[in-house]
């Protein structure tokens, strides 16, 4: 066999150069078609060296993880769900602590507000920063399970999306938390409820 690189001659069974140590590329065996009739087709292979068949499957196996890797999730990680759970999990519990706060906020300037309806937006306010920040903790979760998912897994990629959830699910539990005692405090204070 011939080195593609520096052109010498090494032994049939050489999987890299004995000069310069590049990998010898091997030539799969030529392949017979036999047309028993038009819905059947035998594929032959030729009998090929003991040294081509043990290299075979590991060529195949790369060249399916490179069909894997070109073939997208580069922007979307769908091969990673708990990474891709984890991104939008950040601003799910972000979304429902504000939706939260603007509800009350719009429900208490259209009327006049009694004791019970002070006591209703507390506890409205209550609901939706806790379940956010249940949210923000499961997408802290998911993101440590989705980077260990693409250690295991390098073809999945995601670890953007599960670095965001590592990282913004804690930032967003602990604004979430002061926004949480800001407001109720704030509320106490002006109502005296």
């Amino acid at each position: 066999m011939q080195c593609p690189v520096c052109h010498r001659e090494n032994s049939a069974e050489a999987v890299f150069c004995e000069k310069c140590g590049a990998r010898i590329a091997r030539k799969p065996p030529p392949v017979e078609a036999e047309v028993a009739d038009e819905a059947e087709v035998r594929i032959r292979r030729r009998p090929a060296d003991s040294g081509e068949l043990a290299t075979r499957p590991k060529r195949r196996r790369a060249a399916v993880e490179e069909d894997e890797r070109r073939s997208g999730g580069a922007i979307v990680p769908y091969r990673n769900p708990l990474a891709l759970f984890a991104y939008y999990c950040v601003f799910l519990g972000f979304i429902i602590g504000i939706g939260a706060t603007t509800a009350v906020v719009i429900f208490a300037s259209g009327s006049t507000l009694s004791e019970d309806h002070i006591r209703f937006g507390k506890m409205v306010i209550y609901i939706g920063f806790i379940v956010g920040m249940l949210v923000e903790l499961a997408a802290f979760l998911m993101g440590i399970f989705g980077l260990l998912y693409v250690r295991t897994h390098p073809t999945a990629r995601g670890t953007g999306h599960a670095i965001m959830g590592v990282v913004l699910g804690p930032v967003f539990v602990i604004a979430q938390l002061a926004a949480l005692i800001y407001m109720i405090g704030w509320i106490d204070s002006q109502f005296h409820a």
